[in-house]
């Protein structure tokens, strides 16, 4: 299913170095926020489709979603996947950046007793930092219990958004929003893949304490478009403090 695809030359990707054709899954608008909303009500069979096989531990990595997202430089597009890898022996979300061959894998840290993280990593599970700052980032307040289901996936897109923000730096113009719309979904529907039976107690205490299945996942993306126009619309407006720090580190 290709969601406004559109191609992208990407240097560096295929045998011998040559640059490789790339098909994007799914196109940001730079501009209309209804279109966006349109294309992320249309996602959720990709991404269960990535998800599914994750329940098996024999699987290391789902197939990608390429997410072509407008830049200073142009359209870019990025590779998401779940994997298990050194950052985290159980499905999680990684972007991976062909243009830079930068990536960052996405995975929650932190505590019960002194809140749950976002942590972004390389391969190795080591933290990521930009300008001297550690990408680790509040996320949930364990003593939040009584909220639904939904509270807590749009609460992790508006963590993940100016998480990817802060990663990626100054260079995305626009639709940062919608990235952290399709990022914290995944990185749900993998912790739903690893199941209960995971070992790491934020991971047990998420899926136990907030309630989310596969069914609340499906029907949160598949919202009215005019609610996920709110929710990115939010998400932005909030996003500018981030981005006028970032341009103040690059001064």
């Amino acid at each position: 299913m290709v969601l406004g695809g559109a191609l992208a030359l990407l240097a560096g990707c295929g045998g011998g170095g040559s640059p490789a054709l790339m098909q994007a899954d799914l196109a940001l608008n730079p501009i209309d926020d209804a279109l966006n909303a349109e294309r992320l009500r249309r996602l959720y069979q990709k991404l269960n489709a990535m998800a599914e096989p994750m329940r098996n531990r024999s699987v290391r990595e789902s197939a990608p979603l390429h997410l072509q997202i407008p830049t200073a430089q142009g359209d870019e597009i990025m590779v998401f996947t779940l994997v298990r890898n050194d950052a985290g022996d159980y499905p999680h979300l990684r972007i991976a950046r062909p243009r830079t061959g930068e990536h960052a894998n996405f995975v929650f840290g932190g505590s019960i007793a002194q809140g749950v993280t976002l942590r972004l990593t390389d391969d190795r599970g080591r933290t990521l930092q930009r300008a001297g700052q550690s990408l680790e980032f509040a996320l949930f307040d364990a003593r939040n219990r009584s909220r639904a289901p939904q509270y807590w996936i749009a609460t992790g897109i508006r963590i993940a958004a100016p998480a990817f923000l802060v990663w990626i730096g100054a260079v995305v113009v626009r639709g940062v929003a919608a990235v952290g719309f399709v990022a914290f979904n995944l990185i749900v529907l993998g912790l739903l893949a690893a199941g209960l039976g995971v070992a790491i107690p934020v991971i047990r205490w998420f899926l136990e304490t907030s309630g989310i299945d596969w069914e609340t996942v499906r029907r949160f993306v598949e919202q009215t478009a005019e609610t996920i126009i709110r929710l990115l619309r939010e998400v932005a407006n909030s996003l500018s403090a981030h981005r006028a720090r970032i341009n103040g580190a690059d001064v």
